[in-house]
């Protein structure tokens, strides 16, 4: 013990050690210590993924409490996840926001008066041929003098909108941008060349909010009792890590970074910003901002150029965000002629549906099923997850990540085991199990489940299998997204069937088998052939509004003229989610 009421924490597998006061949690112990633990129900003792041991007893690290000096082997392995961060590019004239100009500075001659940042400002102007009023800005000043001294006034300014983010010699030095989009699970980054647009790296890691919850409302009440600095320290720094990951890739400097855009959902928007969503938890879920915003990014100690600039995409409401934004920058929604559905699933399900004339958005809340939340052997997409199942000759045949023998099931894997399923008899149309060889009681506590691989044949020596509760959660989650689809085309007029194509975007619907989302009801059966996977269009339209400052207009059209419809709000949503419910008959 090394003080009163204060006890030394020893993490054995990651060599770190900290002292904590007495009555700390492990998870939270985990967390003073920077280990990352996975905690979906966010530290509520209802998932039990953040397993740990304890002189030699296995305890749930949320539910124990530190009363003495202890070792702590957290018994879940890390892997590496697949994290989708391409997605269908869309093609646009390289004309950004951000500038770099040469320009010359004339000296000011004997007789005049004018200052040196009026001479600034006019020599920008002149090369621009527009007529700019420049925000002034105190830290440029010195160089201006000093330009005009040493270089004859040659210098580079590098420019947004009435903002000069820096005065410096003309050197070959790169201008760089980065973007980023911000899940709820995962968080994928791109470097661009501020000179061509030519995307030089990408990065991607786990979000690392999710150990103070799966989904956004854990995150969001979270912030409410314990204020949003832990959270917003927490995504921020991880920004600040993949920008030296892109910048090592790539071989280029942070500090040649002169603009980040980034976007999320409306919480991952607002906690990011510092901003606490407290609206977003209390009717009538209203952001608290909606529109674009452009910030000195000095302030989010992302370790950029400190005259950066940080470009948030608007949001549409209150579970519409800027994710949603990117997307349908990304695909064009603005100007497509067909009839439209775009479904952005991920550990929120975000539909929208319309072309050109007219576009309705609505959130549903699928919750984190997909994602692998929830789920008794759920995980996400990594070495040892079933990502996809198929009947042969009647037995249930499963594909592994990493082709070695399964430790769980991802989203993909869980719509394609309870299609297959469905089609052999094992699971009926309510969604319950019914009598087969392969069905049994697990433990006491899991009494009916289809066994897919027993201890034997599973590659962690505990046995992987799909419970009766697991697919109530699937029929929750699928329920919300079907009901969305069917409100969405009442809202608009029109029947699915005139649906002309719909677009998936993210990488649950990435690597899902359209087929099995149909079969389970997911998605109507009568689009199964006009689905388009889109990758991950938010990380897309997140580069699109760096790329070209149209393009950012752009996303304030399409935030501020799409439709929000509250489901909730709809007489009529929940009878239509308690009929989405049921499996369809085949």
């Amino acid at each position: 013990m090394a003080d009163l009421n204060t006890y030394r924490v020893f993490f054995i597998k990651e060599k770190t050690e900290v002292t904590v006061k007495e009555g700390t949690t492990v998870l939270e112990a985990e967390r003073i210590a920077g280990l990352s633990p996975d905690a979906p129900c966010g530290g509520a003792g209802k998932c039990g993924k953040c397993m740990v041991k304890i002189n030699g007893a296995v305890e749930k690290a949320c539910q124990t409490k530190i009363t003495t000096d202890i070792e702590v082997e957290a018994i879940e392995k890390k892997s590496e996840h697949r994290i989708l961060v391409k997605g269908t590019e869309r093609a646009v004239t390289f004309s950004p926001e951000l500038e770099i100009l040469d320009i010359e500075i004339p000296p000011c001659t004997v007789g005049e008066n004018s200052s040196d940042w009026t001479r600034l400002c006019e020599a920008i102007n002149s090369r621009r041929k527009k007529d700019i009023i420049f925000q002034p800005k105190l830290e440029i000043l010195p160089a201006i003098s000093r330009l005009i001294k040493e270089k004859n006034g040659k210098a580079r300014a590098i420019i947004s909108g009435d903002q000069i983010l820096e005065l410096k010699e003309q050197d070959d030095r790169p201008v760089l941008m980065a973007a980023f989009d911000i899940g709820t699970t995962t968080v994928a980054g791109y470097l661009l060349d501020g000179k061509t647009g030519e995307q030089l790296a990408t990065a991607s890691a786990l979000n690392t909010q999710t150990e103070y919850g799966a989904d956004v409302i854990m995150r969001a009440n979270y912030s409410l009792e314990h204020g949003t600095e832990e959270l917003s320290t927490c995504i921020r720094e991880l920004l600040r890590k993949l920008i030296g990951a892109l910048c090592e890739a790539a071989k280029k400097s942070p500090e040649d970074i002169y603009q980040v855009s980034v976007v999320g959902n409306t919480c991952m928007h607002h906690l990011f910003l510092g901003i606490v969503p407290d609206s977003l938890v209390h009717a009538p879920y209203n952001p608290a901002i909606s529109q674009g915003l452009m910030f000195p990014a000095e302030k989010f100690h992302l370790g950029i150029h400190p005259g950066g600039q940080l470009v948030a995409l608007p949001v549409i409401a209150g579970f519409v965000g800027a994710d949603t934004v990117a997307c349908l920058l990304a695909v064009n929604l603005e100007e497509e002629k067909k009839m439209t559905l775009m479904i952005d699933i991920g550990t929120n399900g975000e539909i929208v549906l319309g072309n050109e004339k007219r576009r309705i958005a609505c959130s549903t809340a699928a919750g984190p099923a997909f994602e692998g939340a929830k789920i008794a052997c759920g995980m996400r997409g990594a070495d040892g997850a079933i990502e996809h199942a198929h009947l042969v000759d009647g037995k249930l045949e499963c594909k592994v990540i990493g082709g070695g023998r399964p430790t769980g099931i991802c989203g993909s894997g869980l719509i394609d085991i309870i299609a297959c399923l469905l089609d052999a008899g094992v699971i009926d149309e309510s969604g319950k199990l019914l009598e087969n060889p392969r069905v049994v009681q697990i433990d006491e506590n899991t009494k009916k489940a289809y066994l897919l691989a027993d201890p034997l044949e599973s590659g962690d020596g505990k046995p992987v299998y799909l419970s009766q509760k697991d697919i109530r959660e699937v029929q929750l989650a699928k329920g919300a997204i079907a009901a969305g689809i069917a409100l969405l085309a009442e809202q608009m007029g029109i029947t699915l069937e005139q649906v002309e194509q719909v677009y998936i975007a993210g990488a649950f619907g990435n690597y899902m088998d359209p087929a099995g989302a149909c079969r389970i009801g997911m998605l109507p059966g009568v689009l199964k052939d006009r689905i388009i996977p889109v990758g991950n269009a938010a990380g897309e339209g997140a580069k699109l509004a760096l790329l070209n400052k149209e393009e950012l207009k752009r996303a304030e059209r399409l935030a501020r003229h799409t439709e929000f419809l509250e489901l909730a709000a709809l007489p009529e949503f929940q009878d239509q989610f308690v009929d989405e419910l049921e499996f369809p008959e085949i």
